[in-house]
């Protein structure tokens, strides 16, 4: 875990967990490894409101969908949307790639099974170490 603050949040995400301009949200940042390798940067918004006690949690030790999942919030749905980016210089020192490196990037949206914005979650993950599964039924 980087960090883990309350927030406001900003319009992007007040439109992809549908809040308002009062309401408020955690910010969980994390990083997670491979061995010693770090392999993606996850950067997560959760709405105060509906997990106000999310602040006691230790992120170092606990998982997220599971701590949602003890208070009956659990994330049922994801959509994601993917890119494939050059690093900053910010996430190449984070990620100890090199600027530019090519990296993917997923905007996550998840909901709970009453269709309630609970997650949507920044994460960048490296080119290099990194790959993915796209398993589609069309009916």
């Amino acid at each position: 875990m980087i960090s883990f603050d309350k927030i406001n949040p900003t319009s992007e995400i007040q439109s992809a967990l549908n809040l308002s301009t009062s309401d408020s949200v955690f910010k969980l940042v994390r990083l997670r490894y491979v061995d010693t390798a770090p392999i993606v940067e996850v950067t997560t918004y959760i709405p105060t409101k509906l997990v106000p006690d999310l602040n006691k949690i230790d992120f170092s030790q606990a998982s997220l969908y599971d701590e949602l999942r003890k208070r009956n919030l659990p994330v049922t749905h994801v959509t994601r949307k993917l890119e494939v980016k050059k690093a900053s210089s910010t996430i190449s020192k984070t990620l100890k790639i090199k600027e530019n490196d090519p990296v993917f990037y997923f905007h996550s949206y998840g909901d709970t099974k009453k269709d309630q914005k609970i997650e949507y979650s920044i994460a960048t993950y490296r080119g290099d170490l990194n790959s993915f599964i796209i398993d589609l039924n069309i009916n």
